[in-house]
């Protein structure tokens, strides 16, 4: 991968990332600014494993960029999909009491 289609996939990761946090306040599933930084934190960090997708199977440079959006829009699905099982988790990093159940 060249260093502007480098580029090109962190840009497009963080613009899924903007679109997923945005997403997020619109329909108002983050009530807290820490909830809402720990979502836009795991959108980011989502980016990496798509870099190494891009990178093991050498996909072209439109589908990486696209690759790249997605990553960053459904990057926290996953992990809100373990928070939702594993509430407790969710509850210690976002500070609120109780279980959750």
């Amino acid at each position: 991968m060249e260093r502007n289609d480098f580029f090109g996939l962190i840009a497009s990761g963080m613009i899924g990332a903007l679109t997923n946090v945005a997403h997020a306040l619109y329909k108002r599933t983050c009530v807290g600014r820490r909830e809402l930084l720990i979502r836009l934190i795991v959108s980011l960090l989502a980016i990496f494993p798509s870099y190494l997708l891009i990178e093991y199977m050498d996909i072209e440079r439109d589908l990486a960029f696209i690759v790249g959006y997605l990553a960053g829009v459904l990057g926290d699905r996953v992990i809100s999909e373990i928070y939702r099982r594993e509430k407790e988790i969710f509850n210690f990093f976002s500070n609120k009491t109780g279980t959750g159940k």
